[in-house]
């Protein structure tokens, strides 16, 4: 061999390691730019669900705020005036506001134990039709109170799912006293029971205070109603459990309205129980 090639050949050799190196370092900095990123993700979801946390004991310390303060006015009263009907007063308001915040809390517990998987659920073949009936009964109280008419259109044939009674009940009564809730004195409530081959339809529609548009999207995120009750106080967590049970069962629910004072439509869609 020449003499010549004898001298390419470290050159050769110190090439082709100079070309190994380079492609190991783009490759460690390829594996640092994307360690970075992830890092990156990371904290940004950190923060994200900080701010969450935040944004949330606000909300809640915000919905406790107003129904301790009516009942601690209540308590200020009783000890310092006797007169009968305002003790009764009173008394009716501390209890009001007493049994909202038990509410309250019990839907913030019912979510916590749907998010962690924690909620017991006792599947059966159920005829949907009965269970919004039962619901109309446990909240008949509440649309006596507030002077508002039920209208109920069930159908005439059986309307079968698969689910939990208890949590279904907890659905319709949920979405009918937000109906309740949301209207003003006198209003109307219509129910109604319909669907085709594969779904069962259940449409709670009144024609209450309604909802922004640009907020129909959110309405069923913790504390979020897009505006306030009929009785002043701001929304509470029975959407988000609505959701989330709904989610449970395979279904959706979908809020709808033409904005502020055109009332507001909630429609649940259950899967059909096909199984008979």
């Amino acid at each position: 061999m020449s003499k010549s090639g004898e001298r390419a050949r470290p050159e050769l050799s110190r090439f082709v390691s100079d070309g190994k190196s380079t492609v190991e370092l783009r490759r460690t900095l390829a594996q640092t730019q994307e360690r970075l990123q992830q890092e990156q993700k990371s904290r940004e979801r950190a923060e994200s669900m900080t701010r969450g946390v935040d944004d949330f004991l606000a909300m809640f310390a915000h919905e406790l705020r107003q129904p301790l303060a009516a009942a601690l006015a209540a308590i200020e009263i009783q000890k310092h005036n006797t007169h009968p009907d305002r003790q009764e007063r009173a008394r009716r308001v501390i209890e009001q506001q007493v049994r909202y915040i038990a509410r309250l809390v019990g839907d913030l517990s019912e979510v916590s134990q749907i998010s962690r998987g924690g909620l017991d659920m006792r599947w059966e073949r159920l005829d949907i039709r009965g269970l919004v009936s039962e619901s109309v009964t446990m909240t008949e109280a509440l649309f006596e109170e507030r002077g508002h008419r039920v209208a109920c259109a069930l159908g005439d044939d059986a309307a079968w799912v698969a689910g939990d009674a208890v949590r279904l009940k907890q659905i319709f009564s949920n979405l009918l006293r937000n109906a309740a809730m949301y209207t003003p004195y006198g209003g109307q409530v219509r129910l109604t029971v319909d669907g085709d081959v594969r779904h069962v339809r259940v449409r709670v529609r009144d024609n209450g205070s309604g909802i922004p548009r640009d907020q129909l999207h959110r309405i069923f995120e913790l504390f979020n109603r897009g505006g306030k009750r009929s009785d002043g106080q701001s929304a509470g967590i029975g959407l988000a459990v609505v959701h989330r049970l709904v989610g449970l069962h395979g279904g959706t629910v979908t809020a709808y309205s033409d904005g502020i004072g055109c009332g507001s439509e909630f429609v649940v869609i259950l899967p059909r129980d096909l199984s008979a």
